[in-house]
């Protein structure tokens, strides 16, 4: 389960940052709160599995891996926060899968800013949201570019459920 307090705010009472959903008398949009969220809601029911990072920047990264099914498939998802101003390029290796990565439904998607600060608006709604692509170099080890200030979660669709470690 996840769960988000305080989730809405009303735009002419907005006192703080945090709120998830700002809303006026005719419209409405989400904070960059409210799309992390979403990240951890859609994957209610996950397996929790052990993740290692080995990285010069390890002080700047904090990551998990999950399990987690859908209606039609089964993911492993690594989910990486850099919230450090450096890009990183990371190995991603998923060791003891009983499992193969089908790249064809494997994504990747990537909640950043140009301004670790910036902010959604009446005026620009969508400034700060996730934006979700195919994974085309998706396998078992494979290289990452985690940008400054971000949230990327990497979606690896597998072909059956198997236990494993995530090594990055």
């Amino acid at each position: 389960m996840a769960s988000y307090a305080p989730l809405f705010v009303n735009d002419n009472d907005r006192k703080w940052t945090p709120d998830a959903i700002v809303f006026n008398s005719w419209q409405q949009y989400g904070t960059p709160s409210y799309w992390m969220q979403t990240f951890f809601g859609e994957s209610s029911g996950a397996v929790i599995h052990p993740v290692r990072l080995n990285s010069s920047y390890s002080g700047s990264l904090a990551a998990s891996a999950i399990t987690w099914r859908d209606n039609e498939d089964i993911f492993l998802r690594i989910k990486i926060v850099n919230f450090g101003p450096n890009t990183v390029n990371l190995t991603l290796s998923a060791t003891g899968l009983e499992a193969g990565v089908d790249t064809s439904r494997s994504a990747v998607t990537v909640l950043t800013s140009n301004y670790s600060l910036d902010e959604n608006s009446f005026d620009d709604p969508l400034k700060v949201k996730p934006v979700k692509s195919g994974l085309a170099s998706a396998a078992e080890e494979m290289q990452a570019m985690l940008v400054p200030y971000s949230f990327t979660s990497y979606d690896l669709a597998l072909d059956e459920y198997g236990e494993l470690v995530a090594d990055m």
